[in-house]
This record gives structure tokens, sequence and C-alpha cells, in this order.
């Protein structure tokens, strides 16, 4: 690390995911594994399934509204709201509005690493069965468990 990272608009990797489209701005590379930045373009559609992951992050809405669940709590969110979820907490979030882009900060190197088998293993052939199955081994490896609520893999 030369002591400075600059992403400069439009740049970052691009991951497509089934609920959003994520651009990683500052990866645990850039951060010496401290932390990582990625900014979110959600559309409103199914949730992701309520989840627990090992490491703290914070959502910073830039524009749009979302919900998001934890636990058995619900906040709502609109531009220049935080809401940070601990590690191991039940969580997921919806899009309230036409579409939502925030920032989305994790602690680590762990959700952009999901994040990018994730949307590599989005862009292989699978049946339905074998992806939800593939899914399910995909997120075990990356320490998230699905914890009902929405809906599963």
């Amino acid at each position: 690390m030369s002591g400075f990272h600059v992403e400069r608009s439009g740049e970052g990797t691009r991951l497509s995911l089934p609920d959003a489209v994520v651009t990683v701005l500052s990866s645990g590379g850039h951060t010496e594994g401290a932390y990582e930045l990625m900014l979110v373009q959600a559309p409103p559609g199914e949730p992701p399934p309520m989840h627990t992951e090992p490491w703290a992050k914070t959502f910073h809405l830039l524009r749009g509204r979302i919900r998001v669940r934890v636990g058995s709590a619900s906040c709502d969110l609109g531009p220049g709201d935080s809401l940070t979820v601990a590690p191991g907490t039940a969580n997921s979030f919806s899009v309230l509005t036409a579409e939502a882009v925030f920032l989305l900060a994790a602690a680590g190197t762990g959700m952009s690493g999901f994040f990018t088998d994730l949307d590599g293993l989005l862009r292989e052939q699978h049946s339905s069965a074998d992806l939800s199955s593939r899914l399910v081994s995909l997120a075990g490896r990356h320490e998230i468990r699905f914890t009902g609520g929405s809906r599963s893999p």
C-alpha cells in the first residue's frame, strides 16, 4: 500500500448480485484488511434473506429509502441516515423507492470476497436447485448463516 488510494468515478470492481449492483470502491487490499467500502445500487424487489455474517457493516443512504431489518426490529433509512449492524446480528434490507443508492462499509475483507464469489457463481449456468445448494455452500465458506425470515435461498 502506497499510503493512499484514489478511486475515480466510474471505476471500481462492479459486481452483479441478485438484489443489487455493487461497486467495490476501497477493498481490504487498500486498507490493509481493516475495512471495505462499497457503493450499492439496488432496485425494489425481493429482499435478501435474513442472515448473519461475522463482520460489522454500516449502511449510509445517499439516495432513495430502504428498510433495514435487524433481528426482530426494523428501521427506515433515507438520504444522510446511517445504520450499523454488529457482527453476528441477523439482518436484511428492502428498497422502498424506485431505487436506493447507499454506501456499505464493512470491517475486514469478507463482504467483498462473498460478493465477488457470488457474482462469479451467478455468471455460471445452473439449475435453480443446483444454484440454491451452491449458494448455501458459498455462504457457509464465508461464514454467512441464513436465519429464515424474508426468504431462504
